[in-house]
């Protein structure tokens, strides 16, 4: 068995545990509390061992980047095995979104080429290992509307996310 290993920070919208295997983000567990993100590991990677090291503390710092405002995309390596052909390229388009910028299920799907799989892109994103660095919470509903988020406190954490990175990027623009 591949050892996994994981470690957790919390930020103003909430806790964030990190699970790597060799080297690759497995996992990223958005929870509210500290102790609902450690529960996430628990159940998700029960045999997951918390480290201080190594990689969790590279992807804890490109998220701690990420929420100081100093990283606006990530580099880091994905343990996509057991994502399937659509939910790799929803995920690849998806990162294309800029930071402060959304868009809409359906406009993900044509992306995708799969126009009219507005639904099958929902269910992409809810089943997202990755949130905040695969960056689910870009993606609206058509008529503009945030929709759902899985991630900590649901829709006010991603209504809180666009707002953070709008303000970035109006920041970015006067500098």
């Amino acid at each position: 068995m591949v050892a996994e290993q994981w470690d957790m920070v919390s930020f103003e919208c909430g806790s964030v545990a990190v699970v790597t295997r060799q080297n690759r983000l497995l996992r990223v567990c958005f929870e509210i509390s500290p102790d609902a993100a450690e529960a996430a590991v628990r159940r998700d990677c029960p045999d997951a061992e918390r480290v201080s090291q190594g990689y969790p503390q590279t992807v804890l710092l490109q998220l701690a980047e990420f929420f100081q405002g100093t990283r606006d995309e990530f580099d880091l390596a994905l343990w996509t095995d057991s994502l399937s052909a659509f939910a790799l390229k929803t995920h690849d388009e998806l990162m294309k979104v800029p930071l402060g910028s959304v868009v809409s299920y359906g406009e993900l799907a044509s992306r995708t080429g799969s126009p009219g799989a507005a639904r099958a892109v929902g269910g992409v994103m809810s089943s997202n290992p990755f949130p905040l660095v695969v960056p689910c919470h870009r993606v609206v509903n058509a008529n503009g509307r945030v929709g759902q988020y899985s991630g900590a406190h649901g829709t006010s954490t991603k209504t809180w996310l666009l707002d953070f990175e709008s303000s970035l990027v109006s920041s970015n623009l006067s500098d």
